[in-house]
């Protein structure tokens, strides 16, 4: 069967349903324009849904609200420092400088209350913007996102005029080629088996990136063996699908051997070896929390970037003795590197109680009475752990000093709580930097000459050479509105000008 829809976006996350919705946007007027998204799983969302630490924004009305200095400027060598010099400046400049729209749009357009800020790993100042609790109960950020736009959507294509459809359970298995190289359209599966076309003059991946592929043959295991077979965060269904598209038709690659592992997947006391671990979101440390070893000591800025905390938990935490565990893990079961996370009544208050409840249900967060009941649950020295607990307080009581890990901003004081949670965390396999090599206007570049491939643009993880060589948090979310927005306004002035 052979259809045909004017711009066919290819992923459901949250930069396909961005590009799908801007382009609607852009075209509102253009008589008989269609847009078609292509899912391959049975709903829309993606590794999306599952963000949970925030969106960035520099200038926002929560950062002014509260009264946040901060500035493009800053945000731009934030992302540059954590890159490490490997990421494109343009691609860079274009993510912060619209940064303030796109929280702007997830809050005006979709009434999405952006009102909780952090200050996470690798910035210099609060501005990874989450949902507040609601009596108690968590918002989760993505979640929330995901759903709103895909409420949306769900209205454009219920409203009979024609200009939407949405197909879930459609797994794209090639690019049309056109005569000239460019593209004209897609193949594609359903659940049923059956093959289908789509003929278009754009088409938009936004399939995401690889590191749901696990210990499978793929791009994980060609591009960073190392990390194959690592626990992740990510779906099984992250598999890398749109690259594979795009090489076919002679698209570049850039940087994939950078996958970020995030130093924080919760171990479920349940399940320590399952291979796919809930994240343990980057705010938790955020809003005060603490790492320890099995004896009891810090080792880490905890708000360091996400690549320097992976590599000292590998470092510190990977002995018998040192290697965090629950007390029902026997030595040698679960992760080969772990460490406690820890966080004290404040900070457990600032990142929210219903969310903290939320994964105690689950089995992986759990609470303790005061230091002594929380040595007991670590299974440490009670002196021990109070003399590291004391020394963190020293050091917060320093005013802009550092302390011996570099560590300058202390949310919380730890030493003297009336409770504390805490959790086992190991390293993940959670993002891919690299993927398709593309400019400022979305555009697929050619592997050949560097050209763009005439009606191919890409948006989010599945693209390459924004983060370099390891990405800030808060910066995902982000960069699927930014560049989804971007792809879908280009894929809308290709076709106004056909």
């Amino acid at each position: 069967m052979t259809t045909r829809a004017n711009i066919v976006v290819i992923g459901g996350g949250l930069a396909g349903m961005s590009a799908a919705l801007e382009a609607l946007h852009q075209t509102r007027n253009a008589v008989g324009v269609t847009v078609a998204l292509l899912e391959k799983e049975a709903r829309t969302g993606g590794n999306s849904a599952k963000a949970s630490s925030g969106i960035n924004g520099v200038l926002t009305q929560t950062q002014k609200a509260q009264g946040v200095a901060d500035s493009v400027k800053a945000f731009a060598r934030d992302t540059e420092r954590s890159g490490q010099g490997r990421s494109n400046e343009t691609l860079v400049h274009k993510l912060t400088e619209d940064s303030t729209a796109a929280v702007t749009w997830l809050q005006k357009e979709f009434g999405l209350d952006l009102d909780v800020l952090a200050q996470l790993g690798g910035h210099s100042a609060p501005r990874t913007h989450r949902r507040p609790e609601v009596g108690g109960k968590p918002q989760p950020v993505g979640w929330g996102i995901v759903s709103a736009l895909a409420e949306r959507l769900g209205a454009f294509a219920r409203d009979g005029s024609g200009r939407f459809r949405l197909e879930t359970g459609a797994r794209v298995t090639q690019l049309l080629k056109a005569s000239d190289g460019g593209v004209a359209g897609a193949e594609y599966e359903t659940a049923n088996g059956a093959r289908h076309r789509v003929q278009a003059d754009v088409v938009v991946l936004a399939t995401g990136g690889f590191a749901g592929e696990g210990a499978r043959p793929g791009f994980l295991r060609q591009f960073a063996p190392q990390l194959a077979g690592l626990a992740s965060t990510n779906g099984a269904f992250a598999t890398g699908d749109g690259l594979r598209l795009a090489s076919a038709l002679g698209a570049a690659l850039v940087d994939m051997d950078q996958v970020q592992v995030h130093p924080t997947g919760f171990v479920a006391a349940a399940d320590p070896a399952n291979p796919t671990k809930f994240l343990a979101a980057e705010a938790l440390r955020g809003e005060g929390g603490i790492l320890l070893d099995a004896q009891g000591a810090r080792f880490v800025d905890e708000l360091d970037t996400r690549d320097r905390v992976t590599a000292a938990i590998f470092h510190h935490c990977a002995t018998p003795d040192t290697c965090a565990r629950h007390n029902s893990t026997a030595s040698g079961q679960g992760p080969s590197a772990a460490a406690f996370l820890v966080l004290p009544q404040a900070a457990a208050d600032r990142f929210g109680l219903g969310s903290l409840g939320f994964y105690a249900k689950m089995g992986l967060v759990s609470r303790a009475a005061g230091v002594d009941d929380l040595a007991a649950a670590l299974r440490v020295n009670a002196k021990v752990l109070r003399k590291t607990l004391d020394a963190y307080d020293a050091a917060r009581s320093t005013s802009g000093q550092s302390d011996a890990y570099g560590k300058s901003v202390f949310p919380e004081a730890v030493a003297a709580a009336e409770a504390y949670f805490w959790g086992v965390v190991t390293p993940v396999t959670h993002y891919c930097m690299g993927g398709l090599r593309f400019d400022v206007r979305t555009r697929v570049l050619r592997a050949a000459d560097g050209a763009p491939i005439r009606g191919l643009l890409a948006a989010g993880e599945v693209t390459g050479g924004l983060h370099g060589a390891n990405r800030l948090a808060g910066n995902s979310l982000l960069e699927c509105v930014v560049y989804g927005r971007e792809a879908g306004r280009q894929a809308s002035t290709a076709v106004e000008a056909l």
